[in-house]
């Protein structure tokens, strides 16, 4: 009996015990559900905010274009000294709100995982030079500005505008905090790692109140900033993210007090190394200046590149009366003069004018502080000291192997008829008062797509400047529409919208070129170059697209898919510096090197079973040897102007 009821009671508590765990399993099953909604209604609220701030940063953007287009309009015409106080302060506003803008957007993109680095061709050099120079201004009088860029003997393959966006960053922050003592910017190290790739470390130090601990630890935070007055305290860390993305890190090491260094690590790709002055041995090149060290540097190291066309002129033992008697009339022996503009003042202007007349070919470069006033505008090159001798040897063989351009030859866009395309009046308004402002363009102009479309139909045009986002019809929409009937009018797009696929998206409807908003006049300017030079005929994304899966191809036949993409990245590194060689060299005196440029092209275009380019470059190659290229320019400007879009 006690024995049946001690099971009774065992069953009693199993039972209560399985309810107990059975309602536990359901409570974690309902909290479960309840975190997961939780969590699902988070990310779609910060999804949401993303998309809320990239979309107010786009729509931002759009009357930029208005604001800082109408400011660009109105310096060019004649201002008071007051009006033009007035509208720099406007300037530098507009331009400081756009910074913010294109902030919101990074981060927006970095928060997406849509920031993709765009790497090319570049000197170190110059990306870090000009990051310096553009700082030098905002520097205070009493801070010393030191700056140690070493001259590579190759280029490298890196992102020139992020790694740019990087070091301005930098170089801001510490020229905003320092009111006495030093900047100094420089190299710390490079060191040579796998993959053919470089380890490069930069250094920012500063002499600033430094930045106390509990900062230090939240400095790379988005908005989170020493600096209460202005900005959003989103520089550092959209900087941070893009060093890692490039393989590296920014750090901070500060002491209240003593100073500040931030420390920025990256890779980049080395390129093939350079053969400094190559370009220059048969040059002949007339350098006025004091004699010094620095010349005799220059002196020996062109002398034992093999350029013996280079002399120099002491200045001050001979003086400028015989400099203007003596050396001017050999003018016509000399290919480019080297002013020091800090010993002739503003005579050199003058002077260089006297060359310019005696031989209208020759190239001129002044070489000067950066504190000078003086007329550079007739002037094909500007140096500011102080400069390493081997990078003012690379520069003046750029402007050596560069194809002389007419000083008085202006290029006539007038005759272009365009057809521009924006719901925006203002924008409207401010972009075709722009093409006829700066060159002479009077265009239609049409409030949407379908409107374009029609008038498309009805007229001829050279190019179409059509925004992305309409009422009605949109952009995308509208070019489809027009491809249908016609396919060789260039269509460029204008759009705030700076996401990769929406590139993409632009040039997949029919579009050939893209123009980031707010509009400027230099990026007009060169898609006008290229409407009138016929470079805009072909959708940049098909040929590309088309070229790249043929080499991919070949080269899958015989090597696996990690071989094949180094090979393939290789090769277009290869491409890309050859066809530099070729678009500098002067075809009248430089045929042998020619030669060799077509034949090294000839030979990476077979390795990449592209043999129906190979088979034009052999062309150009044999051309050259015959000395008979200039016959044959348009087969090189075809063949050019195909690798570039590869390229891209």
């Amino acid at each position: 009996m006690s024995k049946n009821r001690t099971i009774k009671e065992l069953k009693k508590e199993v039972a209560f015990f399985k309810s107990k765990y059975e309602k536990s399993i359901e409570d974690k099953l309902t909290l479960a559900n309840l975190l997961s909604r939780i969590n699902h209604e988070l990310e779609e609220s910060l999804y949401n905010e993303k998309r809320f701030i990239a979309s107010v940063s786009h729509e931002l953007r759009t009357p930029m274009t208005a604001i800082i287009g109408y400011g660009e309009l109105m310096s060019d015409t004649t201002l008071s000294s007051k009006q033009k106080r007035y509208l720099k302060s406007m300037m530098q506003s507009s331009n400081h709100l756009l910074s913010l803008i294109n902030d919101l957007l990074d981060v927006a993109k970095l928060e997406d995982r849509r920031i993709e680095l765009s790497p090319k061709i570049v000197e170190l050099y110059d990306i870090l030079n000009e990051s310096a120079t553009l700082i030098h201004s905002k520097i205070s009088d009493e801070v010393k500005f030191i700056v140690n860029i070493p001259t590579l003997e190759y280029k490298i393959k890196a992102d020139d505008k992020r790694l740019k966006q990087i070091v301005i960053n930098l170089l801001s922050n510490a020229a905003k905090f320092t009111t006495k003592g030093s900047i100094e910017f420089y190299v710390e190290s490079m060191v040579e790692v796998e993959n053919n790739q470089l380890k490069i470390v930069l250094n920012v130090e500063d002499t600033g109140k430094g930045i106390n601990q509990s900062l230090q630890e939240k400095l790379f935070q988005p908005f989170s900033s020493t600096d209460q007055t202005q900005g959003t305290g989103l520089g550092l860390y959209i900087s941070q993210e893009l060093a890692r993305l490039m393989g590296g890190d920014i750090q901070v090491f500060s002491k209240e007090g003593v100073g500040t260094l931030f420390s920025f690590t990256f890779l980049v790709e080395k390129s093939v190394k350079k053969e400094i002055g190559k370009g220059l041995i048969k040059s002949k090149i007339l350098m006025c200046s004091p004699q010094s060290s620095y010349v005799d540097a220059i002196t020996v190291e062109l002398l034992s590149m093999g350029v013996d066309g280079f002399t120099h002129y002491d200045i001050e033992k001979n003086g400028i009366v015989s400099l203007m008697s003596n050396v001017l009339r050999d003018a016509e022996y000399y290919d480019m003069i080297v002013f020091d503009a800090d010993v002739f003042q503003q005579d050199t202007y003058y002077i260089a004018k006297m060359f310019l007349l005696a031989n209208p070919k020759i190239k001129l470069l002044a070489l000067m502080n950066d504190d000078s006033t003086m007329n550079t505008d007739i002037f094909n090159m500007v140096l500011y000291k102080p400069l390493g001798y081997q990078q003012f040897i690379l520069e003046i063989e750029t402007l050596y192997t560069q194809k002389v351009v007419s000083r008085s030859k202006k290029i006539d866009y007038s005759k272009l008829k365009i057809l521009v395309v924006e719901d925006v009046e203002l924008n409207r308004i401010y972009e075709a008062e722009m093409l006829n402002n700066f060159f002479g363009i009077r265009c239609d102009t049409a409030i949407n797509g379908a409107i374009a479309v029609e008038k498309a139909k009805q007229n001829h045009y050279d190019a179409i400047l059509m925004d992305l986002r309409m009422p009605i019809m949109g952009g995308l929409e509208a070019t489809q529409k027009i491809r249908k009937f016609d396919d060789k009018t260039p269509i460029i797009c204008m759009s705030a919208n700076v996401y990769k696929e929406d590139k993409l998206e632009a040039y997949d409807a029919g579009m050939n070129a893209f123009i980031e908003k707010p509009l400027e006049k230099d990026d007009i300017e060169n898609q006008l170059l290229k409407i009138i030079n016929h470079e805009l005929f072909e959708n940049p994304s098909t040929v590309s697209l088309e070229l790249n899966e043929e080499a991919l191809i070949h080269l899958r036949k015989n090597f696996d898919e990690t071989t094949t993409r180094m090979l393939f990245e290789t090769a277009m590194i290869s491409i890309d510096e050859t066809l530099q060689n070729i678009q500098q060299r002067n075809m009248e005196e430089e045929m042998e090197l020619l030669v060799e440029d077509f034949h090294r092209l000839k030979g990476i275009l077979l390795n990449l079973g592209l043999e129906k380019l190979a088979k034009q470059a052999d062309k150009l190659q044999l051309s050259a040897k015959n000395k008979e290229l200039l016959e044959s320019l348009d087969l090189k400007e075809h063949l050019m102007h195909t690798l570039t879009r590869l390229l891209l």
